[in-house]
């Protein structure tokens, strides 16, 4: 197995239940990289919400961040890459929160804001270590956002997919968690991501390796040979997955598990 670029997802994958890398894994990485294999964050999160596990973990390779939607140079904070949701998209999914009474985020040049300052925004704001601003979304009326992400119950959320893959044919709407429910421009995903630094980088999907737990990794994982899958998954996703690419949990080294003996 010769393997020249490892695509590892954040939450769920590489970092455990308490947000910490596990050790383990952070020198595996070292050694493949002085070996001259690429180590890429691929995750849903914001640039800023990624930044510290990229600067703990020295990358230097551009960052893959809100699913695909924007990427960017962790040493330089220049954004290579960014496909937004519309302005007319946005406008929908704000009407949408508000008829449903469903809490919206919006993310416009790395800033997180909310409409409400509810349980479900400030917790996750919280969770993720960013802060938030408050505004009135009118003011996002004319404006596109990086994604949109839906927060609630995950049968609300279930349902409210099925609505929206109805109403709105050309957006992109897939679950990062259960309770989380990104939006996102239709031509974006991880899976492409991965593909564009791929080719940025002249390397095979065949010597590509990535890590994810959750829908939102699906195409990441099929984008290159060697696609494992979390054992912390949720039963669905590994329903449709090869027993022989489903590693142990996040809390049970599942990404040190494949790579100790690379």
């Amino acid at each position: 197995m010769k393997i020249k670029a490892i695509f590892t997802d954040l939450d769920g994958t590489l970092l455990k239940n308490d947000h910490t890398v596990p050790e383990n894994v952070k020198e595996k990485f070292k050694e493949l990289e002085e070996k001259g294999v690429k180590i890429f964050i691929s995750t849903g999160r914001s640039f800023k919400s990624s930044y510290p596990f990229v600067k703990e973990l020295d990358i230097k390779t551009p960052v893959i961040t809100y699913n695909g939607g924007r990427i960017a140079d962790p040493v330089t904070e220049e954004v290579i890459y960014e496909k937004p949701v519309s302005k007319e998209n946005v406008e929908k999914i704000i009407d949408i929160s508000r008829k449903k009474g469903i809490h919206l985020n919006l993310y416009n040049d790395d800033e997180l804001y909310i409409e409400e300052e509810d349980e479900e925004g400030t917790s996750y704001a919280k969770r993720v270590g960013i802060p938030y601003f408050l505004i009135n979304f009118d003011e996002f009326r004319g404006k596109t956002s990086t994604k949109g992400l839906f927060l609630g119950d995950a049968e609300i959320l279930t349902e409210l997919k099925k609505e929206l893959e109805k109403e709105l044919s050309d957006v992109n709407f897939v679950f990062s968690q259960p309770t989380y429910l990104e939006v996102l421009n239709k031509d974006v995903n991880k899976g492409l991501a991965v593909t564009e630094m791929l080719k940025k980088y002249d390397i095979s999907p065949d010597e590509a390796m990535a890590f994810g737990d959750q829908w939102n990794d699906l195409e990441m994982l099929k984008a290159v040979k060697y696609g494992y899958l979390m054992g912390n998954a949720v039963e669905e996703l590994k329903n449709i997955f090869p027993e022989d690419r489903i590693t142990s949990s996040n809390e049970e080294d599942g990404i040190y598990n494949i790579l100790k003996d690379i």
